[in-house]
């Protein structure tokens, strides 16, 4: 009878823990959602402060699209040479593998990998193995930016245009790698509390600067943005000369599968386990 009663109250509490950690997640979603995306709409005046405050945000959403592209070429069977960022944003250099879901693991990636950290966050028992998934993610992305070091223009000449100064960016994943090192050794609330707002930001880094999605003009580079990209393999048109009517359509299908993919990620951490 008095482990009948032990096994109960262990159960309860359990319970009673995965529901603070659903409703924090809820709490998070929306107190993000209205500091990040909603106060730079309704108050423009605010969105240049609001833009250079967020910063960080927006490079681990870079960080993560470019780390998706370069996996997803590795995983069709291509190669993955490194990958950059600056203030404009980044580039991953990569060749061979499906250009379509090289372009995906971009343009998805920071949304999928969101969406897992979400579910992670509330349904795992032990959080030991993601943490230390994500410290090797991370470590492979500083490789992948350190690599050009390694390397000869000769060899490949697209090294030239990249510069020293953007191993500055390494401060962004040797920031993260000493944060899941120290989080290891946390609390289970704290783990779960930032599994939740990584996975929130990487969901909503989307929508944050939604005009990469739907950026039809030449960028700075005087390439094309991925989506744009994305819908000239899907049509007759060359890049170049891709329809807006076409590109729009394509962008606004990528938007929905984002959303989809945060709104699967919700759901099932949200959900209470049987």
């Amino acid at each position: 009878m008095a482990v009948q009663q032990a096994t109960t109250y262990t159960s309860i509490d359990t319970s009673n823990r995965g529901l603070g950690h659903r409703r924090m997640l809820l709490s998070l979603m929306v107190v993000i959602f209205l500091l990040w995306i909603a106060l730079p709409l309704l108050f423009p005046a605010l969105a240049y402060p609001i833009y250079w405050l967020t910063a960080p945000l927006r490079y681990l959403g870079v960080f993560v699209h470019e780390m998706g592209h370069g996996l997803a070429s590795v995983l069709s069977g291509g190669r993955f040479y490194w990958f950059q960022m600056d203030e404009y944003g980044g580039a991953a250099i990569t060749s061979g593998g499906m250009e379509s879901l090289v372009l995906l693991g971009g343009l998805l990636g920071p949304a999928l990998f969101g969406s897992i950290l979400l579910m992670v966050s509330t349904r795992a028992q032990k959080l030991r193995l993601p943490y230390l998934a994500l410290l090797l993610f991370f470590a492979c992305g500083g490789y992948y930016m350190l690599k050009p070091l390694f390397m000869s223009s000769s060899d490949y000449p697209l090294l030239r245009q990249w510069h020293v100064l953007h191993l500055l960016a390494l401060v962004l994943p040797v920031t993260l790698i000493l944060a899941m090192v120290y989080l290891l050794r946390a609390s289970d609330a704290w783990q779960r509390l930032v599994l939740q707002c990584l996975g929130i930001v990487l969901c909503y880094s989307a929508f944050s600067d939604t005009s990469y999605i739907f950026r039809y003009e030449v960028l700075h580079n005087g390439g094309f943005s991925d989506a744009r990209v994305f819908a000239a393999l899907f049509s007759p048109f060359s890049v170049q000369n891709l329809p807006w009517l076409i590109f729009a359509l394509y962008a606004g299908l990528i938007a929905l599968l984002n959303f989809a993919l945060l709104g699967l990620g919700v759901m099932r951490a949200l959900r209470q386990p049987k």
